[in-house]
């Protein structure tokens, strides 16, 4: 089953609201890199996707890097500060389409709650 993956840290705290519209940028952005091919597969298996939790900012950043180093589409969305969050503060972590065989790098994440 192909998957996509959202990744959100716990800290800096930000409300449901906030969360959704975070995850919601980072999804959109990690898509448009995606290829075609992968997103017509993923539409018709059901599009899953999974939301996640990292601690914090720097989790978030070295899971970005981790992503980068296996050429794993992903996309680090930075907030601009405007509402909840300081200025330029790392807030979600989306993938591209994930396969099968690349889904173990998730394992070590929890289900965000």
């Amino acid at each position: 089953m192909l998957m996509q993956y959202i990744i959100v840290p716990k800290k800096p705290k930000m409300s449901p609201g906030k969360i959704a519209s975070q995850v919601a940028h980072a999804t959109f952005m990690a898509l448009e890199k995606e290829s075609k091919v992968y997103l017509t597969k993923w539409k018709y298996t059901g599009m899953c996707v999974i939301v996640l939790q990292c601690q914090n900012t720097e989790q978030l950043l070295s899971a970005s890097k981790y992503l980068d180093q296996w050429g794993i589409i992903n996309h680090l969305y930075i907030d601009e500060g405007l509402t909840e969050v300081p200025p330029l503060t790392p807030t979600a972590l989306a993938t591209g389409i994930i396969k099968v065989e690349q889904q173990w790098i998730f394992k070590k994440f929890k289900l965000y709650k």
